[in-house]
């Protein structure tokens, strides 16, 4: 009898260590893996260096692509600024959260749009194809001298502008006329720059150039085919340098005249030819010799000093 009461209590014993063991066991096991992966996955963040014209600053994104914090940059003249708000969606093209967003003022001219001119330096917002949700605030300054004559500072926009497709629009602007700029929203990255429309045509009749003849209105082709040098400038009627460059052809071709023919091709107007000759910047000059043969090519403001030291040569 007692034989058997000390091998039930041993079994009792035994009983009793398993449970406690199996009890510790459970309590320990780690919890499903799915809820560890979400709580990590909150806590996550991805590093966005932000390179403000040449300055640049780190911020922190979430998961999600979201500024962690604010950010508020100026350039060092204070001319340009940049807001972005916390929360910030920052994504590329992939929809993954942005590594780097650049800021910068492109040096490849690019055209006006017909309408329009520029006022301002091209700016650029990379990588392409990102976004912003809510929109980035770019505030930029512009000289009201740049203006063209009768037009409102009120009246000026800042437009984005894509290779393939060029000039397009956005809706939202505040101009302030009293400091001279002007703020947009940028929710897809792109090129932009200020625009103003173009000053209502004269009323009175407008004065022929010095040399009798338009320009404008010469065939490039009948002047490659003439048998005498050509100097043809590439470019717009309302592009700033253009206008500086207008009388400079004019007095070249008529002190020049029967040695030198002077075309000016006007880039909307003639987009096959210019597309011919691959102009990417206006204004662009190129001099032909007697046999329509291109010697050489110019870009920009182009001194009558500079172009009869060409000539000479």
């Amino acid at each position: 009898m007692k034989a058997i009461d000390k091998a039930l209590h041993k079994y009792l014993v035994v009983c009793l260590v398993l449970a406690i063991g199996t009890s510790l066991l459970v309590s320990c096991t780690a919890p499903p893996l799915a809820q560890l992966s979400s709580n990590e996955e909150d806590t996550i963040t991805y590093q966005v260096v932000i390179d403000f014209l040449g300055t640049k600053q780190d911020a922190l994104l979430d998961s999600q692509g979201r500024l962690k914090n604010s950010a508020q940059l100026t350039s060092a003249d204070g001319k340009v600024s940049l807001s972005i708000d916390k929360d910030t969606r920052l994504l590329d093209m992939d929809k993954k959260p942005l590594q780097h967003l650049q800021f910068f003022v492109t040096n490849r001219l690019t055209l006006s749009p017909e309408k329009a001119q520029i006022i301002s330096s091209v700016y650029q917002f990379l990588p392409e194809g990102a976004t912003a949700d809510p929109p980035l605030r770019p505030t930029l300054s512009y000289d009201p001298k740049e203006l063209p004559k009768d037009v409102s500072e009120s009246n000026i926009y800042i437009a984005p502008y894509n290779e393939g497709t060029g000039w397009g629009e956005w809706s939202y602007r505040i101009v302030d006329t009293e400091n001279h700029r002007v703020t947009t929203q940028v929710s897809q990255f792109s090129k932009f720059a200020i625009l103003s429309p173009l000053a209502p045509a004269p009323s009175q009749t407008t004065p022929k150039p010095m040399s009798g003849v338009d320009l404008a209105s010469k065939s490039l082709a009948q002047a490659l085919s003439s048998g005498k040098p050509t100097l043809a400038e590439f470019g717009w009627r309302t592009c700033i340098p253009c206008k500086e460059m207008k009388p400079i052809l004019e007095a070249l071709s008529v002190e020049y005249e029967g040695k030198l023919e002077v075309v000016i091709v006007e880039v909307y107007e003639q987009e096959k030819l210019t597309n011919q000759y691959g102009i990417k910047a206006i204004p662009t000059q190129i001099l032909f010799d007697s046999k329509g043969k291109e010697i050489m090519r110019h870009a920009g403001l182009w001194t009558r000093a500079e172009i009869i030291t060409q000539l000479k040569k």
